[in-house]
């Protein structure tokens, strides 16, 4: 898995790796409701933007982050399969996560300061959530 995600940073768009990993998405919701909405981090790519294109290498890092703290979850349960939540939100990528859903969230508008988010794996034939987290607060580290 480390050597994929090594080659993967080379060549980030490669079709290839599509295919035989997951990607990862990450989704939310606030409370009162049951649906959970996804937040893209699809970015807008333009002929002159081959050499330099902050928003879409500013993307690739986002989604790099949802998995390292994929990573990061499978490895604590790897260890113990019944994770504490405080011992989840005590990662580093769990903090950074949360700084990027809170970020994210800013193009929504939120009546809510509350909200869940949950970390999705879509693989060719299957869904699968990874982590599901509390409700956290906004502004609340």
């Amino acid at each position: 898995m480390k050597t994929l995600s090594l080659v993967r940073a080379l060549f980030p768009k490669w079709n290839f790796f599509d295919r035989i990993a997951f990607n990862f998405q990450l989704e939310f919701k606030i409370p009162g409701s049951t649906l959970w909405e996804p937040i893209s981090f699809d970015q807008e790519r333009r002929p002159f933007d081959v050499i330099i294109n902050a928003n879409y290498n500013l993307s690739l890092a986002q989604v790099s982050l949802l998995e390292h703290f994929s990573r990061d979850i499978q490895e604590l349960q790897a260890a113990n399969p019944l994770v504490d939540s405080k011992e989840v939100q005590a990662l580093t990528s769990f903090k950074m996560l949360r700084s990027l859903l809170f970020f994210k969230l800013q193009e929504y508008e939120l009546e809510s300061d509350s909200v869940q988010f949950k970390i999705v794996a879509c693989g060719e034939k299957e869904i699968l959530d990874i982590y599901i987290s509390d409700w956290i607060q906004k502004g609340r580290v």
